[in-house]
């Protein structure tokens, strides 16, 4: 299977998708978002939030910036511009008329 097919798949993982939003949301607010704090928002184990976001920065969507013990998770402008674009996707979808 083609790498590209394998990042387009990870994007219509549900799991996938709320972690990605979350760190788009967090950021927006000028959040720090860290592994720990993204598996208690999506209520998932940490080990699987450090699989998606290892899949994410092979993507080149996310960064990881290690910061004492802790990783701090940036989404990069390409994770930027994918997180958008889902968000106008959500607001069409929310937007009934």
């Amino acid at each position: 299977m083609r790498v590209e097919d394998e990042r387009i798949k990870l994007l219509f993982k549900e799991k996938a998708l709320e972690i990605l939003m979350t760190i788009y949301y967090e950021s927006l607010g000028g959040n720090d978002v860290y592994i720990q704090y993204i598996a208690s928002k999506v209520n998932s184990p940490h080990s699987y939030v450090w699989l998606i976001i290892k899949k994410f920065e092979e993507a080149k969507m996310v960064e990881c910036e290690l910061e004492g013990r802790t990783k701090i998770i940036r989404l990069t402008d390409k994770g930027q511009k994918i997180a958008q674009q889902i968000k106008s996707i959500i607001d069409i979808m929310e937007n009934d008329t």
